[in-house]
């Protein structure tokens, strides 16, 4: 009961501080109805079905009008590379509900891409200043840390942790890929934030790593890995030092966390490309599917719509790959792709992977202009090291999408948006230090007014 009040009040203060203050706070709502994430917790019987992420929502985008004129301007959200493709993409699906293979999945899995370009905008235009960017990373932090408490309350059940996160996240691996952008963009704001805050970070970032042990991922694994390369060569020059301090900390507490299970998981890895009967058969199980799945491309180049992959298993699949989900009725067993691009491949054909393939390397641009950015003196180092990270947690998305399917993975949308923003400051903050006037001194050395 306790804990149904404090979301129910935290949820009205949330909402008339997003109109009295800003609307940052309705995104807090809209941040706390996905981790919190009522009919997932065992209180949450005790809270009226409001959708919470629904009306949230709402109230975010209402405020952002209420607010409108003190937002800092921006450019049309639609004006850049990474929302024109994701555009581009929901239209695509769109089109193909003339021939989708399961046309209610598929216009369902359709008005989630569009819900999560609805996510895009409200990101996009919170983020208008430094302050704003850092708010809103820390809130996908702040999040990540409920998720590593509600993990470590719920306890690994054998080798895996399912059904702790909320919607779209209830199963391991997107637990731990979620967790993973949270550690990425948890140490950016580590380097960026003073005093007790950054003490408070790294205390949180100590239990979102808990959780993500517990997840017990490999993939989220491996983009971690990766998540924090990327962060390592994007960061300002400025934070270099504090950044290998806090990589040496964060090894040590990485270790103290990590359990037998976790190893032994993640010695299977390799397992993806043995097909011996010795060999791990989750990781098996991805090499067949991504096999099948190029059949399934061949036969469908114009896309088999959302979910096809599942649809068109048991034509290309022996039985023993397939799921029952709970039954014993061999009709209804299927399997779901087990990677982005392929996903993107069998059920948006070849155009939808051609999308796919532009936003990846507008990703690379991106981190690529970072890079540059970073060597700028005119560039804030916080909003450098802010998109590095950023930037970084996309990539986990990416690598983590290897082994799992992140189509609609809401934390990928977010994280665009977040990332297109913080170009935008970097290059603000330039032009307005070059467009500034210059004042001679006395002795005739120029220096800025």
């Amino acid at each position: 009961m306790l804990m149904a009040a404090l979301f129910v009040l935290a949820s009205l203060v949330l909402s008339v501080m997003a109109f009295t203050r800003h609307p940052i706070y309705g995104l807090y709502f809209y941040l706390a109805s996905i981790y919190v994430h009522p009919p997932s917790r065992w209180w949450g019987q005790m809270v009226p079905d409001l959708r919470w992420a629904l009306t949230s929502a709402a109230i975010t985008a209402l405020a952002i009008l209420w607010h409108r004129g003190r937002l800092a301007p921006k450019t049309p959200w639609y004006a850049n590379g990474a929302a024109i493709v994701l555009i581009l993409y929901a239209g695509w699906m769109i089109v193909q509900s003339a021939w989708a293979l399961d046309l209610e999945v598929h216009a369902d899995g359709t008005v989630k891409f569009i819900k999560c370009l609805v996510a895009f905008w409200l990101f996009y235009r919170i983020c208008d200043r430094r302050e704003t960017l850092q708010l809103a990373m820390l809130g996908h932090v702040v999040g990540c840390v409920l998720l590593g408490v509600f993990a470590i309350g719920v306890g690994r059940e054998g080798d895996r942790l399912d059904g702790v996160g909320g919607p779209g996240m209830d199963d391991a691996n997107t637990l731990g890929m979620y967790l993973a952008t949270g550690l990425v963009l948890g140490m950016g704001l580590v380097l960026v934030v003073k005093g007790w805050m950054r003490w408070a970070l790294l205390l949180g970032l100590g239990l979102v790593a808990t959780g993500f042990v517990l997840a017990n991922s490999r993939g989220a694994l491996m983009g971690l890995v990766a998540g924090a390369v990327v962060l390592l060569v994007t960061k300002a020059r400025a934070h270099s030092r504090a950044f290998w301090v806090m990589a040496v900390v964060g090894l040590i507490g990485m270790v103290a966390v990590v359990d037998q299970k976790f190893i032994d998981r993640m010695f299977t890895i390799g397992d993806v490309v043995e097909l011996s009967d010795d060999a791990d058969a989750s990781a098996r199980s991805r090499r067949v599917i991504y096999e099948a799945q190029v059949h399934m491309a061949l036969d469908y180049p114009m896309g088999a719509g959302h979910r096809g992959t599942a649809v068109l298993s048991p034509q290309y699949l022996e039985r023993r790959w397939l799921t029952t989900l709970g039954t014993n009725d061999e009709t209804q067993a299927a399997r779901s792709s087990h990677n982005t691009f392929m996903t993107t491949l069998v059920e948006q054909g070849i155009l939808g992977a051609m999308l796919f393939v532009a936003l990846l390397l507008w990703l690379v641009m991106a981190i690529l202009r970072l890079r540059r950015m970073a060597a700028w003196r005119e560039a804030d180092p916080a909003v450098v090291t802010m998109g590095g990270a950023i930037a970084g947690g996309l990539m986990v998305v990416v690598v983590a999408g290897t082994a799992t399917d992140y189509l609609l993975a809401e934390v990928q949308f977010w994280l665009f948006a977040a990332l297109v923003s913080a170009l935008q400051l970097i290059e603000q903050s330039r032009a307005q230090v070059v467009s500034e006037p210059t004042a001679v001194s006395a002795v005739g050395t120029p220096k800025v007014a």
